[in-house]
């Protein structure tokens, strides 16, 4: 699952194949700094011509404002090409987060 790795301002992104598109495993912090390469990492799977981009968030250690914004950018993304994309694993901040917001019931999570 290495086929592509992006690290840098504390944001790690390895991009690899999942059952059904692309899988963006993300570690780190998804924050001001780092938000616009995820973004990058998010269209260029697209690009690429994936149906389904999921973002495992599961390694991310902090996302503030602009991390969750861009994972809401992602998902317009999505929507706009009549594809989808899939949050897999926030932690339990992050899930509250999206409960508040009520971005859990426009974004496609799995635990």
């Amino acid at each position: 699952m290495n086929n592509d790795q992006r690290s840098g301002s504390g944001l790690h992104i390895t991009t690899g194949a999942g059952p059904e598109g692309v899988v963006l495993e993300v570690s780190g912090a998804l924050d001001y700094t780092s938000s616009e390469r995820f973004g990058a990492a998010v269209s260029e799977a697209y690009s690429d011509g994936a149906a389904v981009v999921t973002a495992d968030l599961g390694g991310l250690g902090y996302c503030d404002s602009s991390g969750v914004a861009s994972l809401v950018r992602a998902h317009k993304l999505a929507a706009r090409e009549g594809r989808r994309f899939v949050v897999r694993a926030p932690d339990t901040t992050l899930a509250r987060v999206f409960a508040l917001t009520g971005l859990d019931a426009v974004l496609e999570i799995e635990s």
